[in-house]
């Protein structure tokens, strides 16, 4: 539905004012907005709104006319395409202040999305619509991508519970007692310095939802020799995680020397597991793996996004000794194991069978490409749950390959 899908007619104006609301929270802000000229009675229905969502890169300033065009703009026939890329950024940020100050009413849901900037006007304006927002003291959710240094502002929210900060740098530790009420933290291509992490995870005791995504590069800035720790000191502030995302490098990132058997505080709570940028072939990244599956003894979901590394030799036997390491460890609580993106078949093998032989409940192996001949021998040793189902996905579909329905084992 669209701002211009609506017809202008006299039954637009007639409608009950909580009919006009429910179509109005439904459309995009920008649509909102555009709605508003429908009919006075849908004026300033845009601005209760409870949610707000404004993205630099769909951002339209067709509507401003000529005579509203920056002075300097205005003088040249054909402005250089980096005048004008500035001037349809300040209108993008003109157009966020217009709709903060004319807003009534509590703003729950608020996502900004900028573009790559090589000037500090992100930084400042930003700033500026956080300390806004905070003021409002009604937020809730929280979603921030910009390619810059994240205003310390941002911490100055205290009804979140939901935080989503992307491409964007955290380097000063925060001075504040945490979020108080927050669940769901998100960081996705965040650089971020070690103490600043540490005092974010430290602070929010609510916490259940926690993802830190990076890529092929490690975000965790680590300044000074002395701040590498243990990979302890990151768990022991997600005690009480249920949802958990890390790329596995990340974690290698946060400390030297031996990977321990188990974490000192165990994982109990964690019920969903996904770690990306997995490989079967660096033997570290599977240790960190191994404890991470040993100290979660009540997992029910995990999934691993494979990357596959073929630039680099590895000592295979170094994957068998690894395996054989895994012989104490029972996922009697798991139901749905997911590898994504792995074209190493023979270790993919060996890996999935050995989660076969100790997930007694296993109720669905999702795997991207599955062959009989895979299923064949997947099962040539019994798997340990009554229930499961070996699936393919592609094409964003699932695909049954294999269905049991008794113990293989008779057990």
């Amino acid at each position: 539905m669209n701002a211009q899908g609506l017809v202008l007619d006299e039954s637009i104006s007639t409608l009950p004012s909580d009919i006009i609301e429910n179509i109005i929270w439904r459309l995009p802000t920008e649509e909102i907005i555009r709605a508003s000229i429908l009919s006075k009675e849908w004026r300033y229905s845009w601005s209760k709104v409870p949610k707000a969502a404004f993205y630099e890169d769909f951002f339209d300033d067709e509507s401003i006319n000529e005579n509203q065009l920056p002075v300097i703009e205005q003088e040249f026939e054909n402005p250089p395409s980096e005048m004008k890329n500035m001037s349809k950024r300040c209108k993008f940020f003109d157009a966020i202040r217009q709709f903060l100050l004319q807003h009534q009413g509590p703003l729950i849901d608020f996502t900004l999305s900028t573009r790559l900037s090589g000037t500090t006007i992100d930084w400042v304006e930003i700033d500026q619509i956080l300390l806004h927002l905070s003021r409002k003291n009604t937020v809730k959710k929280l979603r921030l991508s910009s390619p810059c240094d994240m205003p310390l502002s941002i911490f100055s929210f205290h009804q979140l519970t939901d935080l989503c900060l992307s491409n964007c740098g955290i380097y000063d530790a925060p001075t504040f007692n945490g979020f108080g009420s927050l669940k769901t933290l998100c960081l996705e291509h965040v650089n971020i310095h070690k103490p600043a992490l540490m005092h974010i995870l430290s602070n929010n005791p609510l916490l259940k939802s926690f993802t830190m995504l990076t890529g092929d590069y490690c975000s965790i800035q680590i300044i000074d020799e002395d701040e590498y720790g243990t990979i302890d000191e990151l768990f022991q502030f997600l005690n009480v995680i249920e949802h958990l995302t890390l790329t596995v490098w990340e974690i290698e990132c946060l400390c030297r020397g031996v990977v321990p058997r188990k974490l000192a505080t165990a994982l109990v709570h964690l019920k969903s597991l996904r770690l990306e940028g997995m490989s079967f072939l660096i033997n570290n990244w599977l240790l960190i793996f191994i404890l991470m599956i040993r100290s979660s003894p009540n997992l029910e979901k995990l999934t691993l996004e494979m990357k596959d590394l073929p630039w680099m030799n590895f000592d295979n036997s170094l994957y068998s000794v690894t395996m054989r390491d895994c012989s104490d460890i029972w996922l009697e609580h798991l139901i749905e194991l997911e590898i994504e993106n792995s074209d190493d078949t023979r270790h993919l093998l060996e890996f999935a069978r050995l989660i076969l032989a100790k997930s007694p409940i296993l109720k669905k192996l999702r795997l991207k490409v599955v062959t009989l001949k895979l299923v064949n021998d997947l099962l040539s040793s019994p798997p340990a749950s009554r229930m499961v189902e070996i699936v393919g996905f592609h094409g964003g579909k699932d695909h049954v390959i294999f269905r049991s329905h008794k113990s293989v084992s008779g057990s």
